[in-house]
């Protein structure tokens, strides 16, 4: 499980952040890595379980809360400090009730869905000011988009036979691989250009110079990787019908549109 935090901080610059830092920041760093496995103890109880109540949620957003509190954030303030994970959460149960990310608007879906990532980089800035001068969390709102993306994009087999809102997948099936094509390198194009024209209003800000030349990179990453899906699928041997959470969304679709017939 460590493995796997410290790659995610890693690819989300976390670590880079938190290395700018002077001084011994490894406490800090556990208390990060402490917080994302039990965002993954959430996730885990998503992919496991296809029928959800809100309820089940309860003792999660109570250990959630008792970290935040080691962070040093008031009980009053918790409920906005989660509120983007609730928000995706809320995305995942949506899955449940026959509606698919297709049918949410991209930009937002893709917002949420980095809603953990957001929650750490938000606690780093709040708990080093000198971090905090140089960049706030809009300044990498492109960045998540597009590392979304690709998170998506390169786990299109992995989350085949799993519960998994897996974003890429659903434009897939939903528009056919030419379309889906289409619309995601045309998304992350134009995630690039807004990242853009948002570092020219700041042209001797270091960080956001930096933040640029990571979106470059992961920019060009993600739309190799898009047009390459194609061939990952049928190199598997995988037909995007046959994905699990489609079928159990489609399933779920088909008995809400029974249940208004009758």
């Amino acid at each position: 499980m460590r493995t796997k935090i410290m790659t995610l901080f890693q690819y989300r610059r976390l670590i880079d952040l938190l290395d700018t830092i002077e001084g011994d920041n490894s406490e800090f760093l556990q208390l990060l890595v402490r917080l994302q496995e039990e965002i993954y103890d959430l996730d885990a109880l998503l992919e496991s379980t296809w029928s959800l109540e809100q309820k089940d949620f309860d003792i999660h957003w109570q250990i959630l809360s008792n970290t935040l509190c080691k962070f040093g954030i008031a009980l009053d303030e918790h409920d906005d400090y989660l509120s983007h994970i609730k928000a995706y959460l809320n995305h995942e149960l949506m899955l449940r009730q026959g509606i698919s990310p297709t049918d949410l608007d991209l930009e937002e879906y893709y917002y949420y869905k980095s809603c953990d990532v957001q929650l750490q980089r938000r606690l780093l800035l709040d708990a080093f000011g000198e971090l905090g001068a140089l960049t706030q969390p809009e300044d990498w709102r492109y960045f998540d988009y597009i590392t979304e993306i690709n998170d998506d994009v390169m786990d299109l087999v992995e989350d085949h036979d799993a519960i998994n809102g897996n974003g890429v997948a659903f434009y897939i099936h939903n528009y056919g691989m030419v379309e889906a094509v289409r619309i995601l390198t045309g998304f992350v194009n134009s995630a690039m250009a807004c990242h853009k024209a948002r570092i020219a209003l700041y042209p001797d800000n270091p960080m956001l110079l930096t933040i640029d030349s990571w979106t470059e990179e992961v920019g060009k990453q993600t739309k190799l990787a898009i047009d390459q899906m194609s061939g990952v699928l049928l190199h598997s041997n995988l037909n995007i019908e046959e994905n699990k959470t489609i079928r159990l969304v489609e399933a779920s679709k088909l008995s809400a549109n029974k249940e208004i017939e009758v």
